[in-house]
């Protein structure tokens, strides 16, 4: 196997390892910082989809200053239709391992324990009518 290959094979294990039992994949798209490279602009996708939450990703981005393309794996907190990440990556055109952070958006969805509670008026009042004299 080739190290591309090893790679690839590696991304895949770590982002099936992250628990995604009942979840909906987000996606997202951003720009992160890999330190000593410079800037990169990417796409994501997460092992859900649900704000408030700390998921597991993989990326692809594009290296403007070096022209290369970086597969990522990587960590992130899905806030309000925005997230937040700490990646790895391999830079294909340098042949290195490197770490970035990164920001984007996304579309989540609302955490269902946020949600507000509804009254629900059941007809089931006991309490008698208006009174009236007759």
């Amino acid at each position: 196997m080739s190290l591309k290959q090893v790679s690839l094979v590696a991304y895949l294990a770590a982002f099936l390892s992250v628990p995604i039992a009942h979840a909906e994949v987000g996606f997202g798209a951003g720009v992160s910082y890999v330190f000593g490279e410079g800037v990169a602009v990417g796409l994501r996708v997460f092992s859900d989809n649900e704000e408030g939450k700390g998921v597991g990703l993989i990326g692809l981005d594009y290296m403007p200053g070096t022209g290369g393309v970086r597969p990522s794996v990587g960590i992130a907190y899905l806030g309000e239709n925005v997230y937040g990440e700490l990646n790895t990556g391999y830079n294909n055109q340098k042949g290195e391992w490197n770490l970035g952070i990164g920001a984007g958006l996304t579309d989540t969805d609302e955490d269902p324990k946020a949600a507000p509670a509804v009254a629900v008026d059941t007809g089931d009042d006991m309490s008698p009518g208006p009174v009236t004299d007759l």
